[in-house]
């Protein structure tokens, strides 16, 4: 009874330091988005430049991997300024890769957008373009000691895109197993993606918990990645896009790839298991985070996935594992 006393004392305990940290990190985040805006503001076509601004309920929401960045950053006690420039290069970068997956997936995501150009590609590559001057303006600034780094930011992003490129199912005589996806895709489109926001203060500044933080965000993009292809079966399917999902029926069932497409993930039992390997790249990463200090632990970890999949709309699909992490 004592032993469970504690251990609910040190949840709650660790529960507040995280709500106080993320607290903290949302008026980071809101600093610097004003920041980018005075940034733009010096643009002749500043008033077609509209950039969302939201609440912390709705950033938790739409930018919760931003803001969760951000509160690495406020971990790592890195000065405030370059906090801020920090702050700044992930908005830029994640700004770039949204535009890109806008001109790919034709759609409109993201926190910045451009008004007064009807076509999609145009409007995403002038978008990028500014996006992408203004980042390189912070790397030059930050980079004092001249060891390019803008440059590794593009190895990253030269990583990502050469991983989306593997995506398109005409490359293949065979479809690609579950495994190779995982690590010749989703390590690029999933793990490298989400640490990219980390990779300049990795090589900038003196800290060793970073590296720690870097591999935190590379098992939290994979367990992200897979289940984003477990939900879009159907869709990348239609795409003709590679997905782990479709290849994880596949080895399992021996059925083809169109049959796996079309599998009901809500009523097969096999997507718990599909779950519970891609969930434990989220719990390995809170684990990694704990292990140097950041208030987490395996229990709010939980309740962090319960979080991300209701604000995905995936409810039911939580519902299916729920009572392993009771």
């Amino acid at each position: 009874m004592l032993k469970k006393i504690i251990e609910n004392v040190k949840l709650k305990k660790t529960e507040k330091k995280l709500k106080d940290l993320l607290k903290k990190s949302n008026k980071t985040y809101t600093f610097i988005i004003n920041e980018i805006d005075s940034d733009i503001s010096k643009i002749s076509f500043y008033k077609d430049i509209k950039i969302s601004k939201a609440s912390m309920k709705d950033n938790i929401k739409k930018n919760f991997f931003s803001l969760f960045m951000i509160s690495l950053l406020e971990f790592l006690d890195i000065s405030e300024e370059n906090k801020i420039k920090y702050g700044k290069c992930i908005f830029y970068i994640r700004g770039v890769i949204t535009c890109t997956d806008n001109i790919i997936d034709d759609e409109k995501k993201g926190v910045i957008f451009l008004k007064g150009i009807s076509e999609h590609v145009t409007e995403n590559t002038l978008l990028m373009l500014l996006l992408y001057k203004n980042l390189e303006n912070i790397l030059s600034d930050l980079d004092e000691e001249k060891i390019n780094i803008s440059y590794k930011i593009l190895d990253e992003i030269h990583i990502i895109a050469k991983s989306e490129g593997l995506r398109n199912c005409s490359l293949y005589d065979e479809y690609p197993s579950y495994r190779y996806i995982f690590d010749e895709i989703h390590s690029g489109i999933g793990g490298e993606l989400l640490k990219i926001g980390l990779v300049a203060p990795s090589y900038l500044e003196d800290n060793k918990k970073i590296s720690a933080c870097l591999e935190a965000l590379y098992k939290l993009g994979l367990a992200l990645q897979g289940l984003d292809d477990l939900c879009d079966m159907q869709e990348d399917y239609d795409e003709r896009k590679i997905n782990s999902g479709v290849a994880f029926f596949m080895e399992k069932y021996l059925i083809t790839e169109e049959e796996a497409s079309k599998i009901d993930i809500l009523k097969e039992e096999l997507t718990k298991e599909y779950l519970y390997e891609i969930l434990d790249y989220a719990l390995s990463s809170f684990e990694v985070l704990e292990n140097i200090g950041y208030p987490i632990d395996r229990e709010l970890g939980v309740k962090i996935l319960k979080t991300l999949f209701e604000i995905r709309g995936l409810k039911e699909l939580w519902s299916l594992i729920e009572n392993k992490f009771k």
